[in-house]
């Protein structure tokens, strides 16, 4: 259910008897940019470690003991052409522990506390903290080389998507980082609080009229209105462009980019999920049954959708010298995607699969809700579970076959050994 609370500001309430604790999150979302994004991931470390009047990590962690074991959460992520920050606080619901019926309001309090008192004082963040908060960050973005198949993807991103924005990750980039000062931090985060959309989300056995009451209590103010159009149209390159890097690795890293019709329920959706999970989504699809297990190429090999961005992700793990032949085995799945070499029962196999993963998300509060979400940004009128297993169903194999067609390779990122000849 929505409920507006002010210009720009938004709660949507979704009560539900499934879940054992209430999930609060606070969205506040933004037009995607680089250096915006490195900003506004360090503003959510800063709120989520201290306050004005929780100035430690201790103290945060003795007041979230203190509401039962709440669990605080944040998140930066890049949603298409918009960034999101989600401050994110998990409780138990109060009825379930007797005695206290105000849990829900002091986690409320608590997480107004966090995002709207931060620990700062005339103009700037508390200036220990922050660097500590910044050093971290900038260790994290050197950490993230360690994971090779995660280093490959943002490489491959960065090469499909260079000269843009869309090339940096959803936390920013360690680049921007030397330049972030307490003051100009909390200029950021001001920016946010004030003037970002805020979407508020709330999940569990509760009364709306109970959150509303609460909300109404907070310091919301009006903003301006922010679009919600989230979808990113990347301009096609005329032939694939290639890239690589050696680095003193055991197991070259060879990812492929592609153009994709396939975005969040457009009229390719349903019929792309069935194709992602043939092709290489699940067990039984092409590229690993063929790649992986059958011509023993690659140590992994699976595929990917982007369904905000148009793009489709191959990953593979090979040895160096394997690459012109994984290259040729992965492009000739997709062409045997395109010719219609897939079976009905592959085709009802992989439905199957699609619907058991869907009904477990359902499971889980926390996919629930970041579902309901992107709902929110995209479609008017969200499909009930039934609608989406009949749309899902309703796919022909026809229909597997067009989307497989519109897939156009972009792009090539190769990660390979020091002493790899090319």
């Amino acid at each position: 259910m929505e409920y507006k609370l002010k210009q720009g500001v938004t709660a949507y309430i979704e009560p539900s008897d499934k879940y054992k604790t209430v999930l609060i999150q606070y969205k506040f979302r933004t037009i995607f940019g680089g250096k915006t994004a490195t900003e506004r991931s360090l503003v959510k470390n800063m709120l989520e470690t201290n306050s004005k009047q929780y100035p430690s990590q201790n103290e945060m962690d003795l007041k979230m003991a203190s509401l039962y074991g709440a669990t605080l959460h944040t998140q930066s992520q890049r949603f298409g052409k918009q960034h999101v920050v989600t401050m994110s606080l998990s409780v138990v619901n109060d009825k379930f522990i007797g005695g206290d019926d105000t849990l829900l309001e002091e986690a409320f309090a608590f997480l107004e506390e966090i995002i709207f008192r931060p620990n700062a004082e005339d103009g700037k963040f508390h200036e220990k903290t922050f660097l500590r908060e910044k050093e971290n960050l900038h260790n994290y973005f050197e950490s993230l080389i360690e994971d090779k198949s995660a280093y490959a993807r943002t490489r491959l991103n960065q090469v499909m998507f260079e000269g843009t924005d869309q090339a940096y990750q959803g936390i920013g980039d360690a680049c921007f980082l030397k330049d972030i000062t307490s003051t100009s931090l909390f200029e950021r985060y001001a920016e946010m609080i004030e003037s970002n959309q805020l979407d508020i989300l709330v999940s569990g056995d509760v009364a709306p009229d109970r959150i509303l009451n609460i909300l109404a209590a907070q310091k919301l103010a009006d903003r301006e209105e922010t679009e919600k159009e989230v979808f990113y149209y990347r301009e096609m390159n005329t032939e694939p462009v290639a890239a690589s890097e050696a680095q003193d690795i055991n197991q070259g890293k060879l990812f492929f980019g592609f153009s994709s019709p396939v975005y969040y329920m457009n009229e390719h959706y349903f019929a792309g999920l069935v194709f992602d999970g043939l092709f290489g989504g699940f067990p039984h699809s092409k590229l690993f049954q063929n790649v992986r297990e059958k011509e023993s190429l690659a140590y992994s090999a699976s595929s990917g959708l982007d369904f905000l961005r148009g793009v489709m992700t191959v990953g593979t793990g090979i040895e160096f010298d394997k690459r012109e032949q994984v290259e040729e085995i992965v492009l000739a799945q997709l062409k045997d995607m395109q010719a219609g070499d897939f079976s009905d029962d592959l085709i009802a196999q992989t439905k199957s699969m699609l619907i058991n993963h869907y009904k477990q998300n359902d499971d889980y509060q926390g996919r629930s809700l970041a579902k309901q979400y992107q709902d929110i940004l995209i479609i008017e009128n969200p499909l009930s579970q039934e609608q989406w297993i009949a749309g899902l169903n309703a796919v022909t194999k026809e229909q597997i076959i067009a989307v497989a067609e519109k897939m156009t390779l972009q792009a090539i990122f190769f990660l390979k050994g020091e002493a790899t000849d090319e």
